[in-house]
């Protein structure tokens, strides 16, 4: 008889086998019949195919994961210690301090989260990540694609003790698509505000209160059959969504233990060209909107509570902007200047007043094209995107006087990149036919690695 190691190496390796089997000829054909919905840039500017913008959550091109995918917790390339601090989060951790609005309700006392039997990393094979949500250096959540017995659909796994161990929770019974695109069915990311909160979105949007154990499919008062959740953060007991009704954006909050979403009386305009996309940025009492469609349309700002008309930076760049905020003072946008006229590379501004103004920084991004930001304190900022050899995360640690690569992800996208804590971060990546991953830094965006399954 085998011992419990022989009979453990023979199961991972028949399971890592299965998984890199190629995908049968009639789904890859399927899969390439996918229209591309990503406008080329001019002559001069590069191209990334994204599973997701950070925080915009509108993927430009339609991406499909096969293989399966490795969830990924890493110290410089190790495991993490125990005992990490918590911390406050942002973009795709919950982020911090967004003021609930007047009008909503008080939350509810949930009951306690149900416990779950905590299980080896390998137990994760079989999950393709699509969006990873943290609200602490140690306790995140990944969503991705899982297997039932009539079909593919959305899983859930939680690790609570920074990726050594993780759990499968209870997912939405809903499929799992690229891109909260207006008319699909489904959802694409995940988002929790603490233990207990959470929410998968895109373009559906479910809740659960208990932690997972439970999925309540919502629909918000007011809107039109169709609308699409295209973004959603919480944080300082509320939460906000980006809602896409048919005449333009808006954006509904509620307290984070209730169901009780309220819309806001500013709206954005949809832009004049073919693929919007909004990005959602919290932190403190403080919030900002930023739409792009193709160039910079406009935006909005959470004000004492209340949503109202904001004008972004790079309205004149003739090219997107990507947003991220370190405080509810300190943000910072990495715009592709030209990028629809004559593109001059991508560019760093940084506002030390909450967004009323912006100044640019002095030495340009080195990516061809970018996809995501993430700040981690005034000096220091993480941006994504890609570069002559692939997709890549370069970071700034001096306020942008210079640049350093920080990590090489291959040549597929990028999705969810943000700061949980001023160290810990994460990103998820897709590699071409390859696996998803999730990868994490614990030095503030020096260094990115991945455990393998």
């Amino acid at each position: 008889m085998k011992s419990d190691e022989s009979f453990e190496r023979e199961v991972r390796a028949t399971l890592v086998a299965s998984a890199t089997g190629r995908a049968p000829d009639d789904l890859a054909a399927r899969i390439g019949q996918i229209p591309d919905r990503e406008p080329m840039p001019r002559a001069g500017a590069g191209r990334l195919h994204l599973a997701g913008r950070v925080a915009v959550n509108l993927a430009a091109a339609a991406v499909v994961v096969i293989a399966v995918g490795a969830l990924i917790v890493t110290r410089n390339g190790n495991l993490p210690p125990a005992g990490l601090p918590a911390g406050s989060g942002s973009l795709p951790t919950a982020t911090v301090a967004t003021a609930t609005p007047a009008t909503s309700a008080s939350p509810v006392i949930a009951s306690p989260v149900p416990s779950v039997t905590p299980v080896a990393p390998t137990a994760l094979i079989g999950l393709s990540p699509a969006s990873a949500t943290f609200v602490s250096a140690n306790d995140g959540w990944v969503l991705g694609t899982g297997t039932c017995p009539s079909a593919a659909c959305a899983a859930i796994a939680r690790t609570a003790d920074a990726g050594r161990t993780w759990t499968a929770v209870a997912a939405p019974a809903a499929s799992i698509v690229p891109a909260p695109a207006q008319g699909a069915q489904g959802i694409s990311r995940l988002r929790f505000a603490d233990a207990r909160n959470g929410w998968a979105y895109g373009p559906d949007l479910w809740s659960t209160h208990d932690g997972g154990a439970t999925w309540t499919r919502l629909t918000i008062a007011g809107l039109p059959a169709g609308s699409a959740i295209v973004a959603l953060e919480a944080g300082n007991g509320s939460v906000h969504a980006v809602v896409l009704d048919g005449q333009g954006y808006r954006v509904a909050s509620s307290p984070v233990g209730t169901d009780d979403f309220r819309l806001s009386a500013v709206r954005i305009a949809v832009g004049a060209g073919p693929v919007p996309a909004v990005q959602l940025v919290l932190s403190g009492a403080a919030g900002w909107l930023l739409e792009n469609d193709r160039t910079v349309v406009g935006g909005a700002r959470l004000v004492n509570g209340s949503w109202v008309a904001w004008q972004p930076p790079c309205l004149n760049v003739v090219g997107p902007a990507y947003l991220s905020a370190s405080s509810a003072t300190e943000l910072a946008a990495a715009c592709d200047v030209g990028l629809w006229s004559t593109p001059t590379g991508s560019h760093l501004f940084v506002s030390h007043d909450g967004g009323s103004t912006f100044v640019a920084a002095p030495t340009a991004v080195p990516l061809t094209m970018t996809a995501a930001i993430a700040g981690a304190s005034p000096n220091v900022t993480v941006v994504g995107g890609t570069d002559a050899t692939g997709a890549a995360l370069v970071g700034t640690f001096d306020g942008g006087r210079t640049w350093s690569v920080v990590a090489r992800l291959g040549t597929g996208g990028l999705t969810d990149l943000g700061f949980t804590t001023a160290t810990q971060g994460v990103v998820v990546a897709t590699s071409g036919n390859g696996p998803a991953t999730v990868y994490m830094t614990r030095d503030g965006g020096r260094t990115w690695g991945a455990v393998g399954s």
